[in-house]
């Protein structure tokens, strides 16, 4: 199993006038992908769901260069709830395009349906691409009668919103993606931890530390300030890696973009929209030199689960901020340091504290928390061998389908991002960091408790009942 690099390469510098954030931005541990025909607006675009290079809050050219052209659009009030709704209303059937808090959705027949469709030769309606509009995923449950695994949490009718980002018609959140659960599917059979990082180049590292060599005396604000925007420009281009899943997948353009967003977030390139979380660099006091790494993990409550382990309840925020202080030697290497700034601590506590506010408003960080809870249940059905107990062999989501994860352009390079405000002594940091997802540790770290009441038997029993007489579906409320 290979490990994942989770620190982008930042160095620290020394100034008179100025306090300043470097963004050497790195990346997310996660997954992605694209329905039929992707980012190359090709395949299945009912509804508007043509997932093309601009949807969300980046863009990725074809050469692979990561932009940031707009502000990321943020739910709530900003959603044109009317138009979503009018669009919804057009492209999905009613029942779909209906609320629902408890949506069953089983994983055997969706791929069965999956499979017909692939045997007509036909693209797959937005509601098979959209797991009927499931925002998240808070049960699993075991159906051995028949030879059934489920999957069940709240859903609703979805459209693509003015960023071309599918969102549900309500909250705001985006559905969840089949070609993200087969992604999840295909690195758990393979044991993957999936991630990425964005990584500075060695050769530019040793430029700018000659740099900072060289030009490391007093001097005004306006010449630090100048001094400051060219190290941005010696950095250069970063280079960007994917580890555990295709690297032009929706999932992996996912890890991406949310970790870009939480570097422009903390350096104040882009607001949070939340009242409690400003910038890092707002809070930032000077004195002295430190290169920050911010990363998120997964972070789940105690899994609940039946005596007889055929149902399971997740539950929790699903992602939390972690942050390390490092220090950078002049040839660029990284070393921890000794103790971790008050700062820096209690900014990463503050982005966890509020992570599920972020998730309601941003539509990137409610789609890291989908692949997250994706790659768990996939990690969860291997660990219990649960796919094994109703001889499911779920070939068509364990291959590597270019019908079910179509690859658009693959993310190669981002732009050194920069920041700075003046203090009264200059402190320079150049963040790093990234998201890491590993899956099997998730499970092994994370207590699973039998519940205490029958709520859950129930639940499992009432989804396990079946008119034989009606036709089997693969959702239903």
């Amino acid at each position: 199993m290979k490990a994942l690099s989770l620190i982008s390469i930042h160095t620290t510098l020394i100034h008179s006038a100025l306090r300043f954030i470097l963004l050497l931005s790195f990346c997310t541990a996660g997954f992605a992908q694209t329905n039929n025909g992707g980012n190359n607006n090709g395949g299945n675009n009912q509804n508007g769901n043509n997932q093309n290079q601009n949807a969300g809050g980046i863009t990725i050219d074809a050469d692979g260069v990561i932009a940031a052209p707009f502000r990321v659009t943020q739910n709530s009030s900003q959603l044109n709830q009317r138009r979503l709704q009018a669009l919804a209303a057009e492209a999905l059937p009613a029942d779909v395009n209906r609320k629902s808090e408890f949506r069953k959705i089983s994983l055997v027949q969706l791929e069965k349906v999956c499979q017909e469709y692939q045997t007509k030769n036909e693209p797959l309606p937005p509601e098979v691409l959209y797991l009927a509009g499931l925002t998240r995923i808070d049960y699993l449950f075991v159906d051995r009668e028949h030879n059934d695994l489920i999957i069940a949490g709240p859903a609703e009718g979805f459209a693509a919103n003015a960023q071309n980002r599918v969102v549900g018609v309500e909250t705001g959140r985006p559905p969840i993606r089949l070609d993200d659960l087969v992604v999840a599917f295909q690195s758990q059979d393979r044991g993957l931890i999936t991630g990425c990082s964005f990584d500075a180049k060695p050769d530019n590292l040793a430029k700018m530390n000659e740099y900072i060599r060289r030009t490391n005396n007093a001097s005004s604000a306006a010449t630090a300030a100048i001094r400051f925007k060219t190290m941005a420009q010696i950095l250069g281009m970063q280079d960007v890696s994917v580890t555990g899943v295709p690297a032009g997948s929706h999932y992996a353009r996912i890890l991406v973009e949310a970790d870009y967003m939480l570097k422009r977030i903390s350096i104040g390139l882009e607001p949070s929209g939340i009242r409690e979380i400003k910038s890092h660099l707002a809070t930032l006091r000077g004195g002295g030199n430190s290169t920050q790494r911010w990363w998120f993990t997964p972070l789940y409550d105690a899994f609940t689960t039946t005596a007889d382990r055929d149902a399971f309840q997740f539950a929790g925020q699903r992602l939390q901020m972690m942050s390390q202080e490092e220090f950078v030697n002049s040839a660029g290497q990284r070393t921890d340091a000794a103790q971790t700034r008050v700062s820096t601590t209690k900014y990463a506590q503050q982005f966890t504290k509020n992570f599920a506010k972020l998730a309601d408003l941003h539509p990137t960080f409610a789609e890291l928390q989908s692949i997250t809870d994706l790659t768990v249940l996939a990690a969860l059905i291997h660990r219990e061998r649960l796919d094994k107990q109703i001889d499911w062999r779920h070939s068509l989501f364990s291959s590597a389908s270019s019908e079910l994860v179509p690859e658009g352009n693959i993310p190669k390079q981002v732009p050194t991002a920069m920041n700075y405000k003046k203090a009264g002594r200059l402190m320079i940091c150049l963040v790093g960091g990234g998201v890491t997802i590993n899956a099997r540790s998730v499970l092994n770290q994370t207590a699973f408790q039998v519940s205490r009441d029958t709520s859950l038997e129930e639940k499992q029993s009432a989804v396990s009942k079946r008119d034989l007489q009606q036709p089997v579906r693969w959702w239903w409320d």
